[in-house]
């Protein structure tokens, strides 16, 4: 009996193990990779065997006759290409990842993020997040803010077709704010506020792409008010001093300031913006008011129609032919505007000797200045100005400063 079980046990064991070997073999990992792989070879190598057989395998094009196993295989390629394509510009490698906070995460110039209108986080291809905010059809457009490489926020506020529109504030790479109020097209335009790196405000008015243009207020390095009035293209207009009564050049200019009176002439320096102005006597005037009559502005060039200029040829070929050039006495308000620039070029100009005993704070009384010296100078009239510009001697190419009154 036993031996009947044994030979009964042997004949199914016999019959079972090749099955139970078959299955364990169809189960395991490396053989499903293996039959996985080489099905992907027989379809690449089928894919990839673009010879043709027969007519009927090809496609009839014009007068050429094209492959359909090439033109599906380039189909499938292309396909692929883009999939993959698509796929990298997630920062996850799928369509709408969410970053933080639920916010949808897209790569910078993905195709998904064309079609996108909402608020999203746009991803740089360093892999920083470069924005956070709303846009529309994938332009940046609404509120947002825009970020640096090191995380440090660049801007913030309102976006149009992904630049700067409307009100919003532009900041250092510390973090400090460099300028808050209206842009157009990534550029200062309208009203705001220009602060410097320390913190501290350096201008608040009229911007006109990107320049200083219209009514406006300048403050020095500790936020004192130092000039309120017209500028131009980043430059005050300097000419809005004259023939104005000496109380209101006082009141447009209240930076730090030095005085010098003598007999018949007065001028006073205005060192924070680097001009100075002469005032004559208002005895014969019914207000009895001294009256600005000439603006000194003490630098080596001046902006006019053709740009910056610093040299004679410049200047005529800017202002046409001068009226008069050679020699002239040196009057006070000249020396003291030319003292003030050999002050900070010593080694470049030579100041005019000059006798002056403070009477009150920041004003001068002199007693005595070097008259017998001769100034070098150009002078051109145009548009109802009259130009000097003052050399430091003749046949020199570039002047050191220069000055304006009514022609």
């Amino acid at each position: 009996m036993r031996n009947i079980l044994t030979m009964l046990l042997a004949t199914v064991r016999a019959r079972i193990m090749p099955l139970w070997i078959r299955v364990r073999m169809w189960t395991s990992p490396t053989y499903l990779r293996s039959r996985f792989l080489l099905r992907i070879r027989e379809f690449f190598a089928r894919l990839l065997d673009v010879r043709p057989r027969h007519r009927r395998d090809y496609y009839p094009v014009f007068r050429w006759l094209v492959s359909k196993r090439l033109a599906f295989a380039l189909v499938v390629g292309l396909g692929l290409a883009s999939a993959i394509y698509i796929a990298s510009m997630m920062p996850e490698g799928f369509p709408g990842h969410m970053g933080a906070g639920g916010i949808p995460s897209y790569r910078y110039r993905s195709i998904p993020l064309k079609f996108c209108s909402g608020t999203v986080q746009i991803v740089a291809r360093d892999g920083h997040i470069a924005y956070i905010g709303e846009v529309e059809k994938g332009a940046a457009s609404g509120m947002g803010a825009l970020y640096s490489a090191d995380g440090g926020l660049r801007y913030e506020g309102q976006f149009e077709n992904s630049m700067y529109n409307g009100e919003g504030t532009l900041y250092y790479a510390g973090g400090r704010p460099q300028y808050t109020g209206s842009f157009t097209d990534n550029e200062f335009n309208g009203t705001g506020k220009y602060f410097r790196s320390s913190g501290a405000l350096e201008y608040d008015g009229g911007y006109v792409f990107g320049r200083r243009t219209g009514r406006g207020t300048l403050y020095n390095g500790v936020g004192d008010v130092i000039f309120q009035g017209n500028f131009l293209n980043d430059e005050i207009v300097f000419h809005d001093f004259l023939n104005r009564p000496a109380s209101e050049a006082a009141e447009m200019y209240t930076g730090e300031t030095a005085v010098y009176q003598s007999e018949g002439e007065a001028c006073a320096v205005m060192a924070e913006i680097g001009a100075a102005y002469a005032v004559e006597s208002g005895e014969n005037a019914l207000e009895n008011e001294w009256t600005v009559n000439k603006i000194f502005v003490l630098r080596n060039w001046i902006p006019l129609e053709n740009g910056a200029c610093t040299t004679v040829r410049q200047l005529i070929a800017s202002l046409g032919q001068p009226l008069y050039f050679g020699e002239s006495w040196v009057t006070l308000a000249e020396a003291a505007a030319w003292n003030r620039l050999a002050a900070e070029n010593p080694d470049e100009l030579e100041s005019v000797r000059m006798l002056a005993e403070e009477s009150l704070e920041n004003v001068f009384t002199v007693s005595q200045y070097d008259r017998r010296v001769k100034m070098y100078l150009y002078t051109f009239e145009k548009d109802g100005l009259l130009y000097t510009f003052y050399f430091t001697g003749a046949g020199r190419a570039e002047f050191v400063m220069y000055a304006l009154e009514k022609s």
